[in-house]
């Protein structure tokens, strides 16, 4: 086994994520990082490792990931790795590939390390999760280390796993266009932002439910961009509560028409209580200067401070995202200061910062 550091011999990684045809944020976050370890001195080889596309059919999945497992077994075997390192979540579907991976190159690779983009530990001590705790405890077991986007996963991963090595770290944020301005509002009403997939665990069926209130005390609009499998229980929704005036769904956008988005808007607006890390939304929102409206879950509890950089509300609770919400819009002063802190704290995420922690802790898994 080799021993590394990062003054004499920089780190031989493979690294496995999601290709870049697939929508989320993992593969350009990966693309990032890779990018920067090999700023650092680090060999850095991608793989494209997951889904192929969102619509993969079963079949599909079964035998694309087999070829995924044997171009992995090859790399390992043509070139020699300090690490392999994956990117991945923590589900029925994922385990299942991640374990069969994990079992046919445990020997090509010194260590393997695992980071989870989105983790269910609160799940392993539940009844009826046998199964899945079993499945859950085999990859630790099979892995040398697991990096986690919250102390609240890391907290929760220790009481269910007190034998595994879990350490936290930071995604990294590339603006999405240099040199772009901070953000610049619109003029007219205040306009509340809302970006994500539309599902029920990213909150935006609470925020439909607390608009009535919120139109009828201050004047805004809600601009929500995004799709998914809610879109059309939300386009109902919003015509019953007679907010058809006040709201608009635009589907997904991405690039110059997503920057536009975040610049014309007031506050971001994101009550989630789905399982992932930190959301890249909340990233973005803070490179634009954008207060933030959110829950203290997750990587929002280590980066956000309520009050000043964010307001936390309670999830799934639509009458405190309402006041949450008339309080922000009547308060000019603590917008600014919210923005302020924002613009501020995106720093810690540039992808140089961020890259040295992850080697740090690679360093540490390999020469352990």
């Amino acid at each position: 086994m080799p021993v590394c550091n990062s003054q004499a011999v920089p780190l031989r990684i493979l690294m496995l994520m999601p290709g870049a045809e697939v929508r989320g944020p993992v593969a350009p976050v990966a693309t990032a990082l890779a990018a920067a370890l090999r700023g650092l001195g680090c060999t850095v080889v991608n793989l494209p490792w997951g889904r192929r596309r969102d619509d993969e059919e079963p079949h599909d999945k079964l035998s694309g990931r087999s070829r995924d497992i044997m171009r992995v077994w090859r790399a390992g075997g043509a070139r020699r790795f300090d690490v392999l390192l994956i990117h991945s979540a923590h589900d029925e579907n994922t385990l299942v590939r991640d374990i069969a991976l994990a079992l046919a190159v445990r020997r090509r690779f010194p260590r393997i390390v695992l980071q989870i983009h989105g983790g269910q530990p609160e799940r392993l001590n539940r009844r009826g999760q046998r199964p899945f705790r079993v499945a859950t405890t085999l990859l630790l077991r099979l892995v040398d280390g697991v990096l986690l986007l919250s102390s609240e996963e890391e907290h929760a991963w220790r009481r269910v796993y007190p034998r595994g090595d879990f350490f936290v770290v930071r995604n990294p944020f590339v603006p999405p266009r240099e040199g772009a301005s901070p953000a610049r509002r619109g003029a007219g009403a205040p306009t509340l932002l809302f970006v994500g997939r539309l599902i029920r665990e990213k909150g935006i069926h609470d925020l439909i439910d607390a608009m009535p209130t919120v139109v009828g005390r201050t004047s805004c609009r809600l601009l929500v961009v995004g799709d998914g499998p809610e879109v059309g229980t939300i386009r109902a929704r919003v015509a019953a509560l007679g907010l058809g005036a006040h709201v608009t769904l635009t589907g997904y956008l991405s690039g110059e028409a997503l920057v536009a988005a975040y610049e014309g808007a007031t506050a971001l607006v994101l009550p989630t209580f789905h399982i992932e890390g930190f959301p890249t939304v909340i990233l973005e929102a803070m490179h634009a200067g954008l207060p933030i409206i959110t829950t203290p879950i997750r990587g929002a509890a280590d980066h956000l401070r309520d009050g000043e950089s964010a307001l936390f509300v309670t999830p799934r609770d639509p009458a405190a995202l309402a006041s949450a919400i008339v309080r922000l819009l009547g308060d000019p002063a603590l917008q600014e200061r919210m923005a302020n802190a924002n613009r501020a704290g995106i720093g810690q995420f540039a992808p140089d910062i961020v890259a040295r922690d992850h080697l740090d802790i690679l360093m540490r898994v390999v020469n352990q």
